[in-house]
């Protein structure tokens, strides 16, 4: 490549990477091609790596460092595939038809290509890593099948060569054009409605929260379940839905700890089903080539990494609910990230607040949060702090500022150092509230159920994407409504704090 070259693709990668920093805010139309042309550009890094360790078999004397080298580069170039193509799935609501159908089945094409390179290199590695610790039949057995993987793995790399150069390579200008710009329809005299990309990432979060925690749920209730074919297609179904909300995330791990929370979470679970999954791969490849001793070994691998999958993730009600604390949370981030904005580009609360009779069971059966809010002295400006503990112990410490009529105030909150905190804690001595809070995700929307703990109260609150967004009451939540008081002044927090006994322990949930 030359300097002039170099230079350029260094200066297209760093305008792409302010591009991803700012993602959040920007339209969500926007956003997601934004996010996907990140992606493309990983892939074509990991391809060209990929080719200089082809180049480099001819003149490197260090062939296992080739070998380390052009292995890397394919599970780079399969996870940036893997995660351009789950972004185009999750986003395709806003993508308006882009890419075209055929560059989804190239695509399509060259991830089956390198997924089986992959899977190959996976079995090779923990046959070569485990075959000593494994003894009589199951050590020949794992050594026969290690020579045969070796013996393909050429006719593996010149087909992904094919497949990079044939498909790719025409297909990656196709795709990056086709992301470089969209077309916006602007109806003359009507204000244009304008999601951000963080509002609409938040609702396909919301969207996975659902669905991943019917799929727990399925194998919560179906875990003595003597049949291991339902069992084992659940799984597969939790591991793609994790695979893919990681993919959608992975830019924005650092934009705020709740989103890097969910992350690490659901990177820890796909990781042991990956293991699970390989296990299970090896174990019939195996029995395909008469290989029973090695099979049975591989088999209660597979199995051992399903037991602790099923231990942190549904093998009881806290274990479900924790998992979905931590998702719900990731995509209460995102609404707040990508607040809407109006013409000052202040962000803004757009909610409703229902007066309810009592605490609905299907909001007690979530975990709660215990929630402590103080407002410093002020007449014009008054700043909330508050202190969220969250179930399992997790603490969050922040300020907001909120202006504006109420239902559609403009609010900026941001996180705050505990230190500093309390440090102006005690000027909040005169307007407190303490309460409890059971988030609930419905649909692109949550429902939050606080109950007061210093007084008699509940009030159920849901926050919206526009003033033009529609949350209706849920079923289950609708019967203990008494009113809508989402415009009476009297039931905002701010108004309603009032100074609290100084013998008040603040430091987390009150029994």
């Amino acid at each position: 490549m030359s300097e002039a070259r170099h230079a350029r693709d260094a200066k297209d990668e760093r305008d792409l990477a302010a591009l991803v920093a700012s993602a959040l805010q920007r339209p969500a139309p926007e956003g997601a091609r934004i996010v996907a042309l990140h992606w493309l550009a990983q892939l074509h890094d990991a391809r060209r790596a990929w080719a200089h360790s082809l180049r480099a078999a001819d003149s490197e004397q260090d062939e296992q460092r080739v070998l380390v080298d052009r292995v890397d580069a394919l599970h780079k170039a399969r996870v940036a595939l893997r995660r351009l193509r789950a972004v185009l799935r999750e986003h395709r609501a806003v993508l308006d038809g882009d890419p075209s159908a055929r560059t989804r089945v190239a695509l399509r094409k060259l991830s089956r290509v390198t997924s089986d390179a992959r899977d190959a290199d996976v079995q090779r590695a923990w046959l070569d890593a485990e075959r000593e610790a494994l003894t009589g039949a199951a050590h020949s057995e794992a050594c026969n099948i290690s020579l045969r993987l070796e013996q393909h793995r050429d006719a593996q790399r010149a087909q992904v060569a094919r497949v990079f150069h044939g498909v790719f390579d025409t297909t990656a200008p196709r795709l990056e054009r086709q992301l470089s710009a969209y077309a916006v329809r602007h109806h003359i005299g009507r204000a244009t409605a304008c999601t951000t990309f963080a509002a609409h990432l938040a609702h396909r979060v919301l969207r996975g929260t659902e669905r991943l925690q019917q799929d727990l749920a399925t194998l919560a209730v179906h875990v003595s379940d003597p049949s291991p074919a339902r069992t084992l297609a659940l799984l597969h179904a939790v591991r793609i839905r994790l695979k893919r909300q990681r993919a959608v995330l992975a830019p924005f791990v650092e934009h705020h700890p709740a989103i890097g929370a969910w992350y690490a979470l659901a990177t820890s679970g796909q990781d042991v089903l990956g293991a699970m999954r390989d296990a299970s791969l090896l174990a019939e490849l195996s029995i395909r080539s008469d290989a029973t001793a090695l099979a049975m070994v591989l088999e209660r691998v597979a199995l051992a990494h399903r037991a602790s999958f099923m231990q942190t993730w549904y093998a009881n009600t806290e274990a479900l609910a924790h998992v979905a604390r931590v998702q719900t949370e990731a995509a209460q981030a995102l609404q707040s990230l990508g607040a809407r904005r109006d013409g000052d580009a202040l962000p803004m609360e757009i909610e409703r607040k229902y007066l309810l009779r009592d605490c609905p069971p299907e909001a007690e059966s979530a975990s709660a949060t215990f929630i402590e809010q103080g407002w410093l002295p002020g007449v014009s400006l008054r700043e909330r702090l508050r202190r969220a503990v969250a179930s399992d112990g997790s603490v969050r410490h922040t300020r907001t500022i909120k202006l504006g009529p109420i239902g559609a105030r403009i609010e900026i909150e941001e996180d705050t150092d505990p230190v500093l905190f309390a440090a102006l804690w005690p000027w909040t001595a005169s307007a407190r509230i303490r309460k409890r809070r059971f988030s609930i995700p419905v649909g692109p929307h949550v429902w939050e159920i606080d109950v007061f703990l210093d007084r008699n109260l509940v009030i159920a609150e849901v926050e919206l994407a526009s003033v033009t967004d529609v949350a209706t009451v849920p079923g289950w939540l609708a019967p203990y409504v008494v009113r809508d008081v989402s415009t009476d002044p009297a039931y905002l927090n701010s108004v309603m704090a009032r100074a609290e006994p100084s013998d008040v322990e603040h430091n987390g949930p009150v029994a």
